[in-house]
This record gives structure tokens, C-alpha cells and sequence, in this order.
């Protein structure tokens, strides 16, 4: 194994930054979807691809106001105007329009982002054409290859997608409000009070309308939550945000990253092996992953359905029973066997000689099937070896959940690939990259605070630093010394950001 300081990643300057976002042909594609139309008044004086880096580069100096002071400077300006004059000649595809002498400044900013890059269409299709560029780029680094390397039964890292959500605190305290929850709908109901606890229609100060009250395993947090997805590769500066999407409400983070999964999904065609979430994602989101993608879903068992420690005493096993398995032996005698789920795990289990439930032994995963029904819907088979005394045999599984169980018990008991599985260990570790990925986001905010108000300016926030990290892995992609297939990092090696 390499010493770690030999994988020392290096940080980019903010020259080396601002070059990495004007050399990124994503950037221009992206603003190509933006029609920046101007029916009336003065002509547009800045192209969309100039005004959307400016929300690139606030991620970079922390503040859209600094971003101004920064691009006031002309030296800062013309070398980016030499950067997209090199980019116009090396990609004549783009068809990069002219900008100004003059840089953006902040009015023209907060104007564009108000009225075109914050439109629920226009957003929408970003967000769509982010995901498109991204899985080229992921494609680029070898990553969700379809005839990549790896199995549904032990899936490569290269083809595992991963994600994770987080919770991004408005600058300005919330105002004083009841809230409740409608019934029917599930709406939550906001009523604003004064200093007084008088009702007012709306609150006298700076706020965040979108804002609300999430609970996670740190307790609450008000704030928005938005979801990001990832894929990385086996070197430093490898990571790709493939797709970025807003929960829209507390409660709805595993279906949010479900829905924005099968978008990528979508995109991908095939070059998704598995998915890593956290404890979000239960029965029925991995149930309906499996059944619409095709994909194994890798994510720890609820706690509340786990095998744990307390008093000081382990708590009898929480399995979920599968059923008998019955074969007939060597000496043509059935034979029949009794498994069940523990801790997302498929286990032989049996009565010991005090009659009390005991496991006997963890089954070894061998086979994966995922055939296609007519519907359209895949269906997974999991085979275990079943050692045995009259001869070890095969019993398929399904992690499915059963008819009739609207929550999907069976589901949110079995795991393809459980907790304590040599694929697991492998693969359910790169999800710590997602948290990484969280931290950075926060340190180019000011105090780890939100500075836009409302859902879509946030989202375009979390859209452009998305944008930021895919070009800074594009620039050093582009820069990278060639090195040995020897040089490739160890799995056990920790990931760089």
C-alpha cells in the first residue's frame, strides 16, 4: 500500500478555480438552455453563459457581492475572455456568443437569476441537462460504464451511484408561526404571529417563505433540504455530482432521491450497477428502485428493526422469517430448513435446546437474477448456500415485498447486500464522500448560512457549486500526470474530496 501522503490532494487556486469553470464546455451548454429573451428596453448586454458563471463563481468567493469586486478588476476579466476565446476555438460546436468589455456585476446577476435561471421551466431543464453532461463526464473517467466491470451480485464501484441529503440553514431567523398539517393533503399550514402573538398576514422582517422544520439523528433544523447524486471514481478529484434536486417538504428526502434515481437512471441506460443511501430509503423506496431501475439498493437496515445493545445486554435477534426451504439430501431424505432476514441478513435460524429461536449460521450470497416481467417491472431472485448435513443446497429469495403488505416489510428487511458483507464494506464507505460533499457546499456560504431566499435560488445554488466541483474534476482530468495501472488507489484508502 502507498503511503497516504503519496495521494495528497492538491487545491486549486481561485485563478486555477475561475479558469477550471470557464474551461468547463458544460457551463456553456447549460446557459445554451436558457432563452434570455428581451422584447422590449435595452438589448441583453451579458450572454447567459457569463451571468450563470457568476453564480458558479459565488461559490467560489462565498458572496455574489465579492464575485462583483473580483470581476471589476480588468486583468480578472480579459483573461477570462481569453479563456472563452480559446474554448470558442476548440469547440466551434458551442457557439459561445460574444460578451461585453464590461464584466457582470451584481444587479445584472440577481436580475437573470430572478427572472430566467430561477423559472420552474427553465430550472427544470438545467437540472435535466446538468444530470445529461454530467453522466458524459462520469462516462469520460470510466465511471457507469454498461459494459463497465462488475455484477447485481457484486457490483463495481465504478458503476454505484451514491447520494445523500442535506439541510442548509436560512441566513435570517425564522419568524414567530403555528404551524399545522393538513390531513388530507399533507400541506403544512403557516400562520404568522407579531411580537404580541398577535395573527398578521405576513412577517415584518426578512425571511425564508420556503423554510421548515427538519428532523434528523442530530434532532431538528429549519432550513431547506436538498439532495444531491454522485459517482467517483478511484483517484483524488474524481467525484461527479451527476443530479441535485429540493425536498419539498420534511418527510419526502427518500422520495425526492427516488424520483431524481430514476431520472438518472434514465439518462444512465444501464450503466448503474447499485445505489448507496443512508437509513432514509426504507421497504418501499428500495422496493420500487429494484422494480423499476433494476438496481441493488445498499443502505443499513433501520434501527428500529436492528439488532442492538442495550443495558448492557444484546437484545434477542429481530429477524424477519422467510419460510421453510425443503430438499431432498444425498440419502433421499427431506430435509427442511427454516431462514430468516437479520439485521438485512439471510440466516439459517432454529429452536436450541432450550426451545428458544437461535441463529445457526449466515448464508453466502452465490447468485443474482434479475429477470424482466411483462409489465416491464424486474423482479430479483437472490440464491444463498444452505450448508447441510445430507448435502448444501441452493434456496432462492426474493427481496420483494409480499402481496398485501403496503409497507413492504420483506423489503425493508432483506438486503442483497447487507451490513457485514465483504461487498458492503467495500462499497457502502463512499457514501462518507456524500457527507464531504455537504461540508464544502456550506463552507462556500457565508457562516454556513443560506444568503438566497427561497427554494429555486437555493436550488441554483446547490446547481452551480454542482457545476463547480464537475469542472474542477474536468480541469484536473485534463491536467493529470499519466500514471502506471499500478498507481491506482487501494479500496481502504480514504476519499479525497
Amino acid at each position: 500500500m502507498r503511503h497516504l501522503n503519496s495521494v495528497r490532494t492538491q487545491v486549486l487556486t481561485h485563478t486555477q478555480q475561475i479558469e477550471a469553470v470557464f474551461s468547463s464546455p458544460a457551463l456553456f451548454r447549460l446557459a445554451a438552455e436558457v432563452e434570455m429573451r428581451q422584447p422590449v428596453g435595452r438589448p441583453q448586454h451579458h450572454p447567459a453563459w457569463a451571468l450563470l458563471a457568476y453564480g458558479v463563481l459565488a461559490r467560489v468567493f462565498r458572496s455574489g457581492a465579492k464575485v462583483e469586486v473580483e470581476l471589476a478588476q480588468p486583468q480578472t476579466w480579459q483573461q477570462i475572455l481569453v479563456v472563452v476565446d480559446r474554448m470558442r476555438a476548440l469547440h466551434p460546436d458551442l457557439d459561445i456568443p460574444a460578451a461585453g468589455r464590461q464584466a457582470p456585476d451584481w444587479p445584472a446577476w440577481k436580475h437573470a437569476r430572478n427572472k430566467y435561471f430561477t423559472d420552474p421551466a427553465v430550472l427544470a431543464q438545467l437540472q435535466q441537462r446538468f444530470t445529461e453532461l454530467a453522466v458524459e463526464q462520469a462516462r469520460s473517467l470510466g465511471l457507469l460504464d454498461p459494459a463497465g466491470p462488475g455484477s447485481l451480485c457484486h457490483p463495481d464501484r465504478s458503476g454505484v451511484v451514491y447520494g445523500d441529503g442535506t439541510v442548509i440553514r436560512p441566513m435570517y431567523r425564522p419568524p414567530t408561526a403555528t404551524r399545522s398539517t393538513d390531513p388530507a393533503t399533507g400541506d403544512t399550514k403557516i400562520a404568522y404571529r407579531d411580537a404580541a402573538g398577535n395573527a398578521i398576514p405576513k412577517p415584518t422582517r426578512r425571511y425564508d417563505p420556503d423554510a421548515a422544520d427538519y428532523h434528523g439523528h442530530t434532532g431538528s433544523v429549519h432550513g431547506q433540504n436538498y439532495v444531491a447524486l454522485y459517482a467517483r471514481g478511484d483517484l483524488p478529484h474524481q467525484r461527479v455530482v451527476l443530479a441535485v434536486a429540493r425536498v419539498d417538504r420534511p418527510g419526502r428526502e427518500a422520495d425526492t432521491a427516488v424520483t431524481a434515481i430514476k431520472a438518472l437512471h434514465t439518462v444512465a441506460a444501464g450503466g448503474i450497477q447499485a445505489v448507496v443511501y443512508d437509513g432514509a430509503m426504507r421497504g418501499k423506496h428500495i422496493d420500487d428502485l429494484m422494480s423499476t431501475c433494476g438496481v441493488v439498493v445498499i443502505n443499513k437496515v433501520h434501527a428500529s428493526a436492528k439488532t442492538a445493545a442495550r443495558n448492557g445486554k444484546t437484545k434477542p435477534a429481530r429477524w424477519f422469517t422467510l419460510g421453510l426451504w425443503e430438499h431432498e439430501g444425498e440419502n433421499g431424505q427431506a430435509c427442511t430448513h427454516q431462514l430468516a432476514a437479520v439485521d438485512g441478513a439471510i440466516h439459517e435460524v432454529a429452536l436450541d435446546e432450550q426451545g428458544r429461536p437461535a441463529i445457526v449460521h449466515r448464508l453466502a450470497r452465490k447468485q443474482v437474477k434479475r429477470p424482466r416481467r411483462a409489465s416491464g417491472r424486474f423482479h430479483f431472485n437472490v440464491a444463498y448456500e444452505v450448508p447441510c448435513a445430507t448435502g448444501a443446497f441452493l434456496a432462492w429469495v426474493t427481496p420483494h415485498g409480499e402481496a398485501g403488505d403496503p409497507d413492504h416489510r420483506r423489503a425493508d428487511a432483506v438486503r442483497v447486500i447487507a451490513e457485514g458483507d465483504a461487498d458492503f464494506a467495500r462499497l457502502y464507505g463512499v457514501r462518507n464522500d456524500a457527507e464531504a460533499f455537504n461540508s464544502a457546499l456550506k463552507r462556500t456560504l457565508l457562516v454556513n448560512r443560506a444568503m438566497s431566499l427561497g427554494g429555486a435560488r437555493q436550488l441554483l445554488d446547490v446547481l452551480a457549486y454542482g457545476l463547480l466541483n464537475n469542472a474542477i474534476a474536468a480541469h484536473h482530468a485534463a491536467t493529470a500526470k499519466p500514471t502506471r495501472q499500478s498507481g491506482r488507489i487501494p479500496d481502504e484508502l480514504p476519499l479525497a474530496a
